[in-house]
């Protein structure tokens, strides 16, 4: 009876000695495919990192051969612009030195004719000789504005706004045109002020009468 309960002892752990080997077995097979498996993983990530590599050292490549291309374009853009600014420079020196030259001559003429310029009396009190000013002009042959003033008298208002005085300056005027020897009034001036004047023309009594047509078919104008 105990020979048979051992057999049968014997036989259970044979059974489970079985069943552990064919478990190990299953294990070892599945660890043998999962290392496997892993081996071609690292293959292919190794392969991957490989053209990864590359790539970037084609990347690397081609900054850097454009960044030279770019350092040497900057190197001729700099040599372009510095020549330009040299130029300019040059240039701008020798507009200053004619300016200058220019400014002394002004300066002394300026200074000429102050020493030619002596103010005896003026309107409002004499000033210094240093702020004369002549200033010369015409209303224009065909722009003199003539107005009428009754039968016998036609008057224009001479603008000199552009002379820029300050004061009510000495005027001294005629007038330009044809027919008008025996007229009356040309070196009259009235109403002056530092910006305009008035002149008024008329012709002696046994004359006829005087119109604003007559001073433009004669060319009529103040000088």
């Amino acid at each position: 009876e105990e020979l048979k309960d051992l057999v049968v002892v014997s036989m259970q752990s044979i059974v489970s000695l079985n069943q552990l080997v064919t478990e190990l077995t299953s294990r070892l097979v599945k660890v043998t495919l999962t290392v496997e498996d892993t081996a071609q993983q690292v293959k292919q990530l190794r392969a991957s990192l490989i053209e990864e590599t590359v790539n970037l050292n084609d990347q690397i490549k081609d900054v850097a051969g454009k960044f030279d291309g770019l350092k040497e374009s900057s190197n001729m853009t700099v040599a372009a612009l510095s020549d330009k600014l040299n130029g300019m420079e040059e240039q701008l020196g020798t507009e200053i030195g004619a300016v200058e030259e220019e400014l002394t001559t002004l300066r002394e003429e300026v200074t000429r004719r102050n020493s030619a310029v002596s103010i005896v009396s003026a309107e409002g009190g004499l000033r210094e000789a240093s702020c004369s000013k002549v200033c010369a002009g015409t209303t224009g042959h065909s722009s003199s504005a003539w107005k009428q003033l009754g039968s016998y008298i036609v008057y224009i208002i001479v603008d000199m706004s552009s002379c820029g005085f300050v004061a009510i300056p000495t005027i001294t005027t005629t007038m330009e045109g044809s027919g008008h020897s025996n007229s009356i009034g040309s070196s009259a001036v009235y109403y002056a002020t530092a910006t305009s004047f008035d002149i008024y023309i008329h012709k002696p009594p046994e004359w006829s009468s005087v119109s604003t047509a007559d001073a433009e078919s004669r060319s009529w104008n103040m000088v």
